[in-house]
């Protein structure tokens, strides 16, 4: 049973099958079609940048004079929110949309979260391949550190898995969690340090943003994509550590709860 949270070989066909049917269904019958992966980021960083550039005189620590390090810097850190917002925002309603396979007791449900995440995963690494180009037109040059992006995109699975689990249990049986989801992510954007550095911040306020789940992941992506300065290696073992924990609880909740999804859809 456990082969279906842990990569889920048996199933790769099927999992690629419904990863490629979930990302077309995204944008089915629209003119754009995939297009729109890349126009929507792109559209909020023309936005975001304008705002807090142009509005409120943001500026990035250390390139005060310079704007096209603040819009790279915003792009690498609304990538991993926007990854995390789809499969957060998505994961109440998986098996709640899915009832007709919960009905079929040899389907393996817990590859849904992997279907999820790893559609989601397709537009974020669009997104990093229009970043890198910004960056290499802004630089000349690819970031010295990009070996290390496939690192860094596996550090945050088990986050996403695990809460993917753990939402879409707990959502079959508390359909309020779905609003609760949707009240708690706009506060995320601006507690995330997507707007400005960790190092900007007042060392109380660094020791309290590290507990955000999506510190961590922004740190080290901008690390990888943009040179930045990488998080201690305390905090990334620390990090990966606990995205496995999130696994493995979401896993359990997931496992313990199956059982009753026919029963209440």
């Amino acid at each position: 049973m456990m082969r279906s949270y842990v990569w889920p070989f048996a199933q790769a066909g099927l999992l690629g099958q419904m990863t490629r049917r979930e990302i077309q269904q995204k944008f089915k019958g629209s003119w754009l079609g995939l297009g729109w992966l890349l126009v929507t980021p792109l559209a909020m960083l023309a936005v975001y940048t304008f705002v807090f550039q142009s509005v409120f005189k943001a500026r990035w620590p250390g390139a005060e004079g310079d704007s096209m390090t603040f819009a790279l810097n915003l792009f690498a850190g609304l990538i991993v929110f926007n990854w995390f917002g789809d499969v957060f925002t998505r994961a109440p309603q998986l098996i709640l949309e899915q009832t007709n396979l919960v009905k079929r007791v040899i389907f393996p449900l817990p590859i849904l979260a992997w279907m999820v995440v790893l559609s989601s995963l397709f537009q974020a690494l669009l997104s990093m391949g229009v970043l890198v180009t910004g960056q290499l037109i802004f630089d000349q040059q690819l970031p010295s550190e990009l070996w290390a992006l496939p690192l860094v995109l596996l550090m945050f699975m088990p986050w996403l898995l695990g809460l993917s689990w753990l939402l879409s249990a707990i959502g079959v049986y508390l359909q309020d969690t779905r609003h609760l989801v949707a009240m708690i992510l706009p506060p995320i954007l601006f507690l995330s340090p997507i707007f400005y550095p960790v190092s900007a911040l007042p060392a109380m306020a660094q020791g309290l943003i590290i507990f955000n789940p999506l510190t961590v992941m922004i740190e080290s992506l901008r690390a990888a994509l943009l040179n930045g300065p990488w998080p201690t290696p305390e905090a990334l073992l620390i990090y990966t550590a606990s995205g496995l924990l999130v696994a493995l609880i979401g896993a359990g909740v997931f496992a313990r709860l199956r059982g009753g999804f026919a029963d209440v859809l």
